[in-house]
């Protein structure tokens, strides 16, 4: 939940650290050792493999989040924020936003480091009303997969507090996971309107 919260509370200034390769890294580290916090040491898993990557599906801009190996169901394999083009905006999002509610993880986005995330400076405040992005997960889930040569999976999406199941996501543990997750997205956010951008175009 720490992502879609932090990109959310200040979603231009995240987009730019992301978009550098070590500010991103520092960030994804802050991140992944926060979410671990009050947790016992022996559930504690190593960031090997934490990393970024940015792809364009469906005419968007999406921020690939490689995750280290899940150990149980619902851990994600990948997290990926989705940005619509700037001019754009996402339905019901204020419906989503509870700005009231205060939890450890609205306290942690706080707390963030000094790579853009600390106390907001004009320029930041100029973009606060930019659009948030969209957060999807690559989840590991019990069953058998369609696919004999990898562990099944399911799509979710966070949206504020609220999460929905998408339905199954492709298998997990092969080498074309990450592109297949890129597809599955594509069909789920569709040809922007009047764009012309095919839908299941992916370019790296």
């Amino acid at each position: 939940m720490l992502v879609p919260q932090l990109a959310g509370r200040r979603p231009a200034a995240v987009r730019r650290e992301l978009a550098d390769p070590a500010l991103a890294r520092e960030l994804l580290l802050y991140m992944w050792e926060k979410a671990a916090e009050g947790l016992p040491p022996a559930e504690h898993v190593p960031s090997r493999g934490l990393r970024l990557t940015w792809h364009e599906v469906a005419g968007r801009a999406v921020a690939l989040l490689h995750l280290p190996a899940p150990q149980a169901s619902t851990e994600a394999h990948f997290g990926a924020l989705v940005y619509e083009p700037e001019e754009e905006d996402y339905p019901d999002e204020d419906e989503a936003d509870d700005e009231d509610q205060e939890d450890d993880n609205d306290e942690a986005a706080d707390d963030a480091p000094a790579v853009g995330l600390g106390a907001p400076g004009p320029a930041d405040a100029a973009a606060a009303d930019a659009p948030r992005p969209r957060y999807f997960l690559l989840e590991a889930t019990l069953g058998r997969s369609s696919d004999e040569a990898g562990t099944p999976t399911a799509v979710g999406e966070w949206r504020g507090e609220h999460y929905r199941q998408l339905g199954r996501g492709p298998a997990a543990g092969r080498p074309d996971t990450a592109a297949n997750f890129l597809k599955a997205l594509a069909q789920v956010l569709g040809p922007l309107p009047g764009a012309g951008v095919p839908y299941m175009r992916i370019a790296r």
